[in-house]
């Protein structure tokens, strides 16, 4: 008898050679780091998907996207069902947020009314809780050409730190900072993306607030 779970791991493994793809290329079509389908999807695909689709619908859309299926055809070819799955994550409404904001550069943003707030209405915030999500206005170049001086970055305070993925820092005496997550074996690495400025080890007293969800980049 063949398992849900090895029927649908399979089915996606056949999709991506049948497209000429890699696991690695689409994990990152996916938004996330080459080892994501490998290491976290494909060995338990229908618990990872439940978590998507209740934590990461924009995830959720780019991997059906990658693989070029609708839900319905994911649902026919994995046998999974997942609750609610046959509306696709692009279904869900996008509504205004209003975030807390904060310079990088500066301390930690503050949900309560002494802070600075911005409105926005991404869709990469779809079922995101408010309370759950923050801005970092971009100062300086270090993040160029990702991200520019000026740029509006919104994280996700319950994201999963991955490495790939874009990161809000609050480091030590620098307050809060945007960096590209990487790991030199077990320690982790803060990357920018401009390569004029060097790699640093995360300090000890460095804890990440958030990952990247999505950016506005302000008229100029």
């Amino acid at each position: 008898m063949v398992l849900v779970e090895d029927q649908a791991a399979d089915a996606i493994r056949r999709r991506i050679r049948d497209l000429g793809l890699s696991q690695p290329k689409v994990s990152r079509m996916a938004g996330k780091s080459a080892s994501w389908l490998a290491t976290q999807v494909l060995p338990n695909p229908e618990s990872s998907l439940r978590y998507l689709w209740a934590k990461e619908p924009i995830t959720l859309e780019r991997l059906l996207r990658a693989l070029q299926w609708t839900p319905e055809q994911f649902t026919r070819e994995t046998g999974l069902e997942l609750p609610g799955f046959s509306r696709p994550p692009d279904a869900l409404p996008v509504r205004r947020y209003r975030i807390p904001i904060v310079d990088a550069g500066a301390g930690l943003p503050m949900w309560n009314e002494g802070g600075e707030f911005v409105t926005l209405d991404l869709p990469e915030l779809r079922g995101k809780p408010e309370s759950e999500l923050f801005a970092v206005r971009v100062r300086g170049d270090s993040m160029s050409p990702t991200y520019l001086n000026g740029d509006v970055v919104v994280c996700w305070t319950e994201g999963q730190p991955e490495a790939g993925r874009v990161v809000a820092v609050h480091q030590h005496g620098d307050g809060i900072i945007l960096k590209r997550l990487q790991y030199a074996g077990n320690q982790p690495m803060l990357y920018s993306d401009n390569p004029a400025y060097a790699p640093v080890m995360m300090g000890e007293y460095d804890r990440i607030y958030g990952v990247v969800l999505g950016m506005w980049r302000p008229a100029r």
